[in-house]
């Protein structure tokens, strides 16, 4: 069976995907450079019914989940910092950034606001691949819904045809 329009919309809810998936980066203030939201790519390979949307950046892990297991990398943090413009008084970028590292080393990076907190805050900076896929999931079943039976619609008629044909 020829799956064309499902392909097609497979291809579009990848771009809905990627969209919700760097709206939602927005909101929960992880663009300090754009980076990982600019990364983003689907992924299908041909003649499959597979799509993945996939990131170079190793550290999404970190960004989806704080508290997950790793080693921070100094690099990384440092260009962060310079991004950020954060200072404190008699130390350099450099120490604050080798702080912010040990500091991550021992107790991972905190999953609940790790901004100021003030009264009425509700802002949530954790799972943004989930909330994405919570935020989307119906949107993406309506768009695969719609390939899907336009293209079983296309073989049911198709198979009608074969079986009505008279032959002479």
């Amino acid at each position: 069976m020829k799956w064309r329009n499902t392909y097609r919309k497979l291809n579009a809810v990848g771009d809905i995907l990627i969209k919700g998936l760097q709206d939602t980066l927005r909101v929960q203030k992880h663009n300090a450079t754009n980076a990982l939201s600019r990364s983003f790519k689907k992924d299908r390979k041909q003649k499959s019914l597979t799509l993945n949307v996939i990131t170079n950046k190793k550290y999404w892990k970190i960004v989806n989940n704080g508290k997950a297991a790793f080693k921070p990398n100094l690099a990384e943090i440092y260009k962060w910092v310079m991004v950020k413009g954060i200072k404190a008084a008699g130390l350099g970028q450099m120490a604050i950034a080798k702080r912010i590292a040990r500091r991550i080393q021992k107790k991972g990076i905190p999953s609940k606001p790790y901004v100021v907190w003030t009264e009425g805050n509700k802002l949530e900076r954790t799972n943004f691949a989930g909330v994405t896929k919570e935020k989307k999931k119906i949107e993406v079943a309506k768009q695969l819904t719609g390939g899907v039976v336009a293209d079983v619609v296309k073989m049911v008629r198709s198979e009608i045809r074969k079986n009505t044909t008279v032959k002479q």
